[in-house]
Formats: structure tokens, C-alpha cells, sequence
């Protein structure tokens, strides 16, 4: 069995005590195939260095929840530039960077 992940998780059989190397029900060849294309489905999607400086992938996604629920998402971007934000106004590109801009002909509740 090829590997299902991304798409779904994988529902590997554990072999018991009792099963032996040419079991019909876990074959030990098919299951050592199993999950070495389940761990390398998992390198693919996590990468060389899915850490980072960070001690775990779960931590290094936390870090990032956290980054981006506590920053305004715009002042990170370096094409941005708000001055005098004011009620309905829109962002508009100016040819080399989204300005704040006070739009007049937004007459249909936005829809252009």
C-alpha cells in the first residue's frame, strides 16, 4: 500500500506477537514498505529543517499563530504605506506600492 498522507491518514496494521514474518494479515515485507512510504510522505511535507530555532514543528507553528494574531497583518508587508487612515477608505496600487486612498465612486457597497 502506498502511503495516503497528505490526503488522508494512513491506518497501519501492527503486527502482534503472534503473527508470523509471512503472515497473510500484516506480511512483514509490506509493512516495513508501509511505513517507510508513510515517514518519507512525512520528510516531504515537513522538510530538512522543519524546525527551525524553534524545538518542534508544533512549536514553530504556535510561534507563528501567536506572531500573526498579535501584529497588524499589513505592517509587515514592505509594499505598504498608510497615512491618515480615515472610514471607507480602500488600498490602491499606485504602481509601486498599495497606498491608503480615499475612493468616491464606491456607490454599490464595495462591488467594482
Amino acid at each position: 500500500m502506498a502511503t495516503q498522507y497528505p490526503g488522508s491518514l494512513d491506518n497501519l496494521i501492527n503486527p502482534t506477537a503472534n503473527d508470523f514474518l509471512n503472515s497473510n494479515t500484516v506480511p512483514h515485507a509490506t509493512q516495513h514498505a508501509n511505513v517507510n512510504d508513510s515517514v518519507e510522505a512525512l520528510q516531504t511535507t515537513l522538510g530538512v529543517n522543519p524546525h527551525g530555532s524553534h524545538l518542534t514543528v508544533k512549536d514553530r507553528i504556535i510561534a507563528a499563530e501567536t506572531n500573526i494574531s498579535t501584529q497588524s497583518v499589513l505592517n509587515g508587508l514592505t509594499d505598504v504605506t498608510i497615512n491618515s487612515v480615515a472610514n471607507g477608505q480602500v488600498l490602491r496600487y499606485n504602481g509601486s506600492q498599495w497606498i491608503n486612498y480615499a475612493e468616491s465612486n464606491l456607490v454599490d457597497g464595495g462591488n467594482f
